[in-house]
């Protein structure tokens, strides 16, 4: 009878023993395909972002494509009409900015600046910045000293102009480490280093500075009217408009579809000191213009000369 029990505990034990190893073999196969899922998952998702980037990065390329080809013909429009005076496309060249509907779900916003319009901070004279910063509602006390600043700034003397230059010494006072560049400008962001200045100033004086205005003439009611128009009625008379070099031109392109976005940021010179006809600045950059209302004539042109390929419609979401 022991014999027999012992027997049966053994057997019972050795189906115990296989029981818990099967068991612990299904716990192994239900984690090992929970693993499993879990990288074909992760691997599915991950081929659908690859494939959704890729597919955002061609859109954008394309858009790429169309903004620079836009450019480059607003360019080449323009050298035409001052080698040929064609009358061109006949966009604005005061910075407007024209919106093209170039097909269902596809935009582009174009802005042309003649820089021969604007207040050079290298060439014109005191007065002229004097009285243009004035119109556009800079405080007198602040106009003499900013004008005078600019002058100091962009000389190679030490002496300070009167009425509120500012050399070495008064930047010291001022807290400032550095002093005067005693060099032109390279940009007009850099009448912000000036004492002077300030965050509101630069703002307003932003939209009409340029470095690109080689004579540094310009006219001033035509400028006025561009941006504070409520400003002319304080316009002393003058004897007839400026004409402008027309050397340098500023140009923003934007083009945006459903699913991209992309634009040139670009310079264009024709005859300048600088070089002889070619983009001095070409900037991948995508700014934000804001237009509405009907298409510029012009558009039509454009579309045409892009052609259907350049300017198809893309399908997918549209952008937020």
């Amino acid at each position: 009878m022991t014999a027999r029990r012992e027997a049966a505990e053994v057997r019972r034990a050795g189906s115990g023993a296989e029981g818990g190893r099967a068991g612990f073999v299904l716990v192994s196969v239900l984690v090992l395909l929970a693993v499993v899922s879990a990288i074909l998952t992760t691997a599915i998702l991950q081929a659908r972002s690859g494939t959704a980037l890729t597919q955002a990065r061609a859109a954008s390329l394309r858009l790429q494509g169309v903004a620079d080809g836009i450019a480059r013909f607003l360019a080449y429009d323009l050298a035409m009409q001052r080698t040929y005076r064609a009358a061109g496309l006949a966009l604005p060249e005061d910075g407007t900015v024209v919106v093209c509907r170039l097909a269902p779900g596809r935009t582009a916003w174009l802005s042309l600046q003649d820089q021969g319009r604007l207040i050079d901070v290298n060439t014109t004279p005191r007065p002229a910045m004097e009285e243009a910063f004035r119109l556009l509602g800079i405080p007198d006390a602040t106009v003499l000293a900013l004008a005078a600043e600019i002058v100091d700034y962009r000389d190679a003397d030490d002496v300070p102009e009167p009425n509120g230059g500012a050399e070495a010494p008064q930047y010291r006072a001022r807290g400032l480490a550095r002093g005067p560049k005693n060099a032109p400008f390279a940009s007009p962001d850099e009448i912000e280093r000036l004492p002077s200045m300030t965050p509101e100033i630069a703002a307003t004086l932003a939209p009409v500075l340029t470095v690109y205005n080689e004579g540094g003439r310009f006219d001033l009611a035509a400028l006025i009217g561009t941006v504070k128009p409520s400003a002319l009625r304080s316009l002393p008379q003058v004897s007839g408009p400026v004409p402008s070099p027309r050397q340098y031109y500023r140009m923003q392109v934007v083009v945006a579809g459903r699913r991209a976005r992309a634009g040139r940021s670009a310079l264009y010179a024709m005859g300048g000191s600088r070089t002889g006809t070619d983009f001095l600045v070409w900037q991948q950059a995508a700014p934000p213009l804001a237009a509405s209302g009907p298409d510029h004539p012009a558009c039509r042109t454009i579309v045409a000369v892009l052609g259907p390929e350049a300017i198809g419609s893309e399908a997918g979401p549209a952008l937020p």
